[in-house]
């Protein structure tokens, strides 16, 4: 049994356990799998970090790459970390929007807004309500650190998702120019468009790998996985953010407990001569990198199962203890 607070060394995501002069488990050992896992999930969807994008207004060119170099025109949108539904974070968007276009001296009419459709779980950044000529910056590109980092003007980031991914918003959608790109907004009669996201995760990571070199030591079989940024080694569960009863619940958007039985759960070859001295645990996001949380995670709880050879019996049959 592992509680997360009873690590020697190490942080909430990467630990290192082991029982004070003497063996974490002592004796002839076969394999070892996980049988249980009570996970308090208490990783905010918007995440310091995680939490900004630009809206750029396109001035006398039809090119996203030609934004203003100064304000007004150009608005960076950061969003308090925390928990938000759809409606919520759309709501922020807006406010947010709103607060930076009067910051800088421009007409809020004239920049775009932000709403969500909960049951086509559907985000939409809508074009402005005043349109030319009467809106000098009718045309907004959008941008941001991963998923449209083209023309952002922060630093941008490889980690696989930023605020507008957890939205729903795909890369593919970008592009160098009014011609072939998605990612804008206009009330241009003549380009009019919203721009729309597709399904949202709304949640900051949809599964945690949980990854311990220590007991994959021994492993023949690596791991493999379809999205090449995710972690493909020493993985011995995955834990989906998802209830295992069939209740409504916006997983991701509040805290909640994950408590997940694995009824075929992961096998990890162990060898007989060894006793399990030391556990490492690590916590990786659906796109392969260390688990984040801007709030102080509370303790979580992994149960295993050893098995060791049954010299009493033929063939090698398993005994679990």
């Amino acid at each position: 049994m592992l509680n997360s607070r009873d690590r020697t060394k190490g942080t909430y995501n990467n630990s290192t356990f082991n029982a004070e002069r003497q063996n974490i488990i002592q004796g002839q050992i076969d394999s070892i799998s996980v049988n249980e896992v009570n996970f308090p999930y208490d990783i905010p969807n918007i995440q310091a970090g995680f939490n900004s994008f630009l809206l750029s207004a396109v001035i006398a060119t039809p090119t996203l790459l030609d934004y203003p170099a100064s304000t007004p025109g150009l608005l960076t949108i950061t969003i308090a970390p925390g928990f938000y539904s759809g409606s919520e974070l759309a709501d922020a968007i807006t406010a947010e929007i709103s607060a930076q276009q009067t910051l800088v001296g421009g007409v809020v009419a004239d920049a775009p807004t932000c709403s969500f459709d909960d049951v086509k779980n559907l985000f939409t950044l809508v074009a402005p309500a005043t349109a030319p000529p009467g809106n000098p910056t009718a045309t907004w590109g959008v941008f941001s650190p991963f998923t449209f980092p083209t023309s952002y003007n922060a630093p941008t980031n490889k980690l696989g998702k930023d605020i507008l991914s957890i939205m729903g918003y795909s890369f593919d959608q970008v592009g160098p120019d009014l011609n072939d790109a998605q990612n804008f907004v206009s009330s241009d009669p003549t380009i009019a468009k919203d721009f729309l996201s597709g399904s949202a995760p709304l949640t900051f990571t949809q599964y945690i790998d949980i990854c311990s070199p220590q007991l994959c030591k021994f492993q023949f079989f690596r791991d493999g996985s379809t999205t090449n940024l995710a972690r493909r080694a020493d993985v011995i569960c995955r834990l989906y953010i998802a209830n295992s009863v069939a209740i409504q619940e916006p997983e991701g958007q509040r805290p909640f407990v994950i408590s997940r039985q694995y009824n075929n759960a992961r096998v990890m070859r162990w060898t007989a001569d060894n006793s399990v001295g030391t556990i490492d645990i690590q916590l990786y996001d659906d796109v392969g990198q260390p688990l984040l949380t801007s709030w102080a995670p509370r303790p979580y709880q992994i149960t295993f199962n050893c098995y060791e050879m049954n010299s009493e019996e033929v063939g090698g049959i398993h005994r679990g203890i």
